[in-house]
């Protein structure tokens, strides 16, 4: 199962400015037309229309076995469930941004999901490890190594 994270935007906010959690890259508000500008973002779905607003062609291809495409009821929004539900790769990380709808109920809310890819090459690993090394035993960050 792939790590999901949910955020309920609060009815009335301003737009959300959603930021990438490995190196902060602002990926949505506004999102520029050729795709979200930062590399670990894999995909970009929302539940109104159940279509990609951005996909890579990698996890487009990995996304294949997971299509019913002879099933009507069952799009990319439904294949991309699936993914979440049936996948052990460790290195994908998903944050549904639940969007406030109209009526007090919130039926009509919105999801907007957004998949993240984090790995680490070799020269990732050693900033990766360097960082570790600058947090205390409760996981702190130790200033005094600045």
């Amino acid at each position: 199962m792939i790590e999901t994270i949910n955020i309920n935007w609060p009815h009335g906010a301003i737009d959300p400015r959603i930021h990438c959690p490995a190196c902060g890259t602002q990926v949505i508000s506004p999102l520029a037309e050729e795709g979200p500008g930062c590399h670990h973002v894999i995909f970009m779905i929302d539940s109104e229309s159940g279509e990609f607003n951005y996909i890579t062609e990698d996890f487009d291809t990995l996304l294949q076995p997971f299509r019913k495409e002879n099933e009507d009821e069952f799009g990319e929004w439904e294949a991309t469930d699936a993914f979440m539900e049936e996948s052990e790769l460790d290195t994908f990380y998903v944050m549904n941004l639940i969007l406030p709808g109209e009526s007090e109920d919130g039926d009509d809310s919105v999801c907007l999901r957004i998949g993240f890819e984090m790995f680490f090459n070799e020269d990732q690993q050693e900033l990766y490890d360097e960082l570790e090394r600058r947090h205390d035993a409760d996981g702190l960050h130790d200033h005094s190594q600045n």
